[in-house]
């Protein structure tokens, strides 16, 4: 029996196991990319910068998330993609290690960078093999994906807030309790024999050219939605702490809130997803994202309200990103070429938002940081229609 051969049949015997193991490493994913916005004060204490200049964490962080996720599209289509997530999740425990121990703020932001560089690595695998696996099902097995994700990022800010207190303030311990839990995922991608595009040769010999406009407006759909989740879930912390809204325990709680209803929504999601056409539950995660920032402009510094915000915009969120990839799968034949360019418009949101809405924040305020996440959320609306009328233009791609 040839390689290819085995492969193939290790694919079609163990597609299950292999999504086992890409929700361990999607718990990993989640733990990283929620930390960031409950350790802001502490990392900012610990190198000595303001709020404005610790933003760049964001920046640093996301540079190296588009990186790894953009320029590892074309990656995956040449090379082993367990072995590739098994590197990604090795920066990620290396540089989380390490980021406690350093001492000035240009390592830090080295050190985000390289942990970035995993995150997207693991975020743009674990998504195209689950394409590249269940097809046109994968619907309910991507909002499953990402509620794996969810569950991470839920745990994050109690965890870290919880080993701050134990560790008296220090940020040795919450960091190297985060990189110990990025290796569980390692196991499964060690055992486990890769997966390969099953469309690749159909698409290599037919000269298989993506609709670039239908691209071009999922990208910048992407960019839009990671750039509100981020913005929001990365400043909570700091909008309920700075404006007296909440304590650091308490805002701590709040910002878990906000993954504990994405979480939520995600495990809803995959029963809606089976019944409900992406473009509806698309529309609906988006007017139902502008309500609640409607709703937070009108009692800006209510605590009840932000608490009901925090959990709307989480339900909100929640079924976004895979429903994108799924109607996407629909629409094009996708690749780790594809896939690359939706995370390079995802990665360069959740770049430049966070740290924007940093620089509002901080020469601004808080309110019109809202105003601009509100208005973030309207211009999605209106590429989300642009991408349903160029779906529609392009029609569903015809099945091997």
């Amino acid at each position: 029996m040839t390689e290819a051969e085995s492969t193939g049949k290790t694919t079609h015997n163990r597609p299950i196991l292999s999504f086992i193991t890409y929700g361990v490493c999607f718990v990993s994913l989640g733990l990283a990319m929620a930390s960031l916005g409950p350790m802001l004060p502490s990392l900012a204490d610990h190198a000595g910068v303001s709020l404005a200049q610790i933003s760049f964490v964001f920046t640093a962080n996301n540079l190296g998330y588009m990186v790894g996720s953009a320029g590892g599209g074309r990656l995956y289509d040449r090379f082993k993609g367990h072995r590739l997530m098994g590197l990604a999740l090795v920066l990620m425990v290396v540089a989380g290690a390490l980021i406690p121990l350093a001492r000035t703020f240009i390592l830090l932001l080295v050190l985000l960078f390289v942990l970035g560089l995993g995150m997207g690595l693991v975020d743009l695998g674990g998504n195209v093999n689950l394409l590249w696996i269940f097809q046109s099902q994968v619907g309910p097995y991507m909002n499953a994906l990402h509620f794996s994700f969810g569950v991470g990022a839920l745990i994050a800010p109690i965890l870290l807030n919880k080993m701050l207190a134990v560790s008296g303030g220090a940020l040795t311990w919450p960091f190297w309790v985060l990189s110990a839990l990025f290796l569980p995922g390692l196991v499964g991608l060690a055992l486990l024999p890769s997966h390969q595009n099953p469309e690749a040769e159909s698409a290599a010999e037919a000269g298989y050219k993506p609709d670039i406009w239908l691209v071009v407006l999922i990208m910048a759909l992407f960019f839009i939605y990671v750039g509100i989740e981020g913005g929001f879930s990365g400043w909570i912390y700091t909008y309920a702490t700075e404006l007296g809204i909440a304590d650091e325990t308490a805002a701590s709680y709040m910002n878990s809130l906000f993954w504990a209803a994405l979480t939520l929504g995600r495990l809803i999601a995959v029963v809606l997803a089976r019944k409900v056409r992406p473009y509806i539950l698309l529309i609906g995660n988006f007017s139902l994202a502008l309500l609640i920032f409607g709703l937070i402009l009108i009692w800006p510094t209510q605590p009840v309200m932000i608490w009901l915000g925090a959990a709307g915009l989480g339900l909100a969120c929640s079924s976004v990103f895979p429903t994108i990839l799924a109607l996407s799968e629909t629409r094009l034949k996708i690749t780790g070429a594809v896939t690359g360019l939706f995370f390079l418009g995802s990665s360069l949101g959740g770049t430049l938002v966070p740290m924007l809405l940093g620089q509002v924040f901080d020469y601004l305020g808080g309110y019109e940081m809202m105003l601009s996440l509100t208005g973030l959320t309207v211009l999605g609306l209106v590429v989300l229609v642009a991408v349903i009328l160029a779906s529609d233009r392009v029609g569903e791609k015809a099945r091997e």
